[in-house]
C-alpha cells in the first residue's frame, strides 16, 4: 500500500488548478452570454458552476486512484506520478468545464 502523501498532494494540486479554471470559464461564460438577460447568464452560470463542482469532486477521486495506481501497481516513481496525475486530472476538469458551458447556455434558455 503506498504512501498517502503523494495522493493528497495530486488531489490539491488538481483541485487548485481546477478552481483557477472554474474562475475563467466563468469569466468567459459572462462574456458568452453578454446579449441575455440578466436571470437567464445567472442561471447559466449556477448550472455550469454546479456541474464544474460534481466534475471536481469526480476528478478529485480520479486523480487519488490514479496517483495510488501509478505508484502501487506499475511501479512508478511518486514525482513521476504526482505529475501524471495532475496533467491528466486537469485535462480532463477542463473538459468538463467546456462542456458544462456548452450545456449551460441552451439549458438557461439562451438562444
Amino acid at each position: 500500500m503506498p504512501s498517502k502523501t503523494p495522493a493528497i498532494i495530486s488531489v490539491v494540486l488538481t483541485i487548485l488548478l481546477l478552481i483557477i479554471l472554474a474562475v475563467l470559464s466563468v469569466l468567459i461564460e459572462m462574456l458568452a452570454t453578454n446579449g441575455a438577460n440578466e436571470s437567464q447568464g445567472f442561471t447559466a452560470m449556477g448550472i455550469s458552476l454546479g456541474c464544474q463542482t460534481i466534475g471536481l469532486i469526480l476528478i478529485g477521486v480520479f486523480t487519488w486512484w490514479l496517483t495510488n495506481l501509478l505508484i502501487s501497481r506499475f511501479n512508478w516513481n511518486k514525482i513521476v506520478a504526482v505529475i501524471t496525475s495532475v496533467f491528466s486530472g486537469t485535462l480532463l476538469g477542463s473538459g468538463i468545464s467546456f462542456l458544462s458551458i456548452i450545456i449551460a447556455i441552451p439549458v438557461a434558455g439562451i438562444k
